[in-house]
């Protein structure tokens, strides 16, 4: 073989040398170093259900819905809650009743009253003390028999008792309640003002309000049936949370940062790039989970890693669904 034929085979073998290894030797990944990961979309949901156990009169959204946060989402049959917070209104509406009477002691009239009382108490005495003396005089005259001296000495003596009995219910009106006896209307008013308070709470737990703006992804339940305390009603989705997870290698974790860039395809719509942002790095490594496809791949230590969706208005990337990832890595 001539000079001239080997050196260009001596050529072509070094260019092919030198392309093996760049491709051996390069960072893994798509072009320019660009990190690829698939993984599938997920969501923030909660299921909502009542506190209390009962009948369910009302739901107001069908799957698929969109819900405004704080919208009321189902109600129960609250008949009889009703019926108990009309009940302990009534209640704490006496023991306010009661107390005002208490603090603002007897009325004008009522002291009125007892004075009248009082004044009518102490002319009966004057009148049997008067004539217990008439009747004592003429006792010790021989005019009057021992008989009649012991009927009039027992109706001064009743009399005396109607009229300390008469005063001192006078001092009691005058005196008012006892600070005591108010202190323990007020506690009671409390303790009705608190049973208002819980038996309207149990009617607003008869009420569910949806924590966030989301969508209905499961109605798990009908007007008409019953449901337990905690039970799933319907399940709400945020769309406004939804991130994909993926795993990256370990030998690449290093080149992926909080908050950097990453663009997130679907098989749905393939031609159109969402993007989206890391929002989260898991700080301890893991075996690939088993839902990965190959055994080489299974058996390697990855990282998890949730790419935020920052730029799906249209809601294309549903829960589910199957999606390519792009990340940007950090720059060195």
């Amino acid at each position: 073989m001539s000079k001239r034929r080997i050196i260009p085979v001596v050529v072509g073998l070094a260019v092919i040398g030198a392309v093996v290894s760049w491709l051996a030797l390069r960072p893994a990944g798509g072009a320019a170093g660009l990190i690829e990961a698939s993984g599938t979309v997920e969501a923030t949901e909660a299921d909502l259900g009542f506190q209390a156990g009962g009948r369910v009169e009302q739901i107001l959204f069908r799957e698929g819905d969109a819900v405004p946060a704080g919208a009321v989402v189902a109600r129960l049959d609250a008949a009889e809650l009703r019926a108990r917070l009309a009940q302990a209104q009534a209640a704490e509406a006496a023991a306010g009743a009661l107390l005002e009477q208490l603090e603002h002691g007897a009325r004008p009239e009522e002291l009125q009253q007892a004075r009248a009382v009082a004044d009518v108490a102490r002319e009966r005495l004057e009148d049997a003390r008067r004539n217990q003396e008439r009747t004592r005089k003429l006792y010790e005259g021989g005019a009057a028999s021992r008989e009649q001296m012991d009927q009039v000495t027992t109706a001064m003596q009743v009399a005396a008792a109607q009229d300390q009995q008469a005063r001192d219910a006078l001092r009691l009106v005058q005196a008012g309640p006892r600070s005591e006896q108010i202190d323990a209307q007020r506690a009671g008013a409390r303790q009705a003002g608190a049973a208002v308070a819980q038996a309207r709470a149990a009617l607003d737990n008869a009420v569910i309000r949806a924590p966030f703006a989301g969508v209905v992804t499961v109605r798990h339940r009908e007007p008409g049936e019953a449901v337990s305390p905690g039970l799933p009603v319907v399940t709400l989705m945020n769309p406004a949370d939804r991130w994909v997870r993926i795993y990256v290698r370990e030998d690449q974790i290093g080149r992926v940062s909080a908050g950097a860039p990453a663009t997130i395809r679907s098989d749905s719509d393939p031609s159109r790039s969402i993007p989206g942002r890391v929002s989260f790095i898991a700080s301890e490594a893991e075996f690939t989970p088993r839902n990965v496809q190959t055994t080489e791949e299974r058996v390697k230590l990855v990282y998890a890693v949730k790419v935020a969706i920052t730029g799906d208005a249209g809601r294309l990337l549903k829960p589910g669904v199957p999606a390519d990832v792009t990340l940007q890595p950090a720059a060195k």
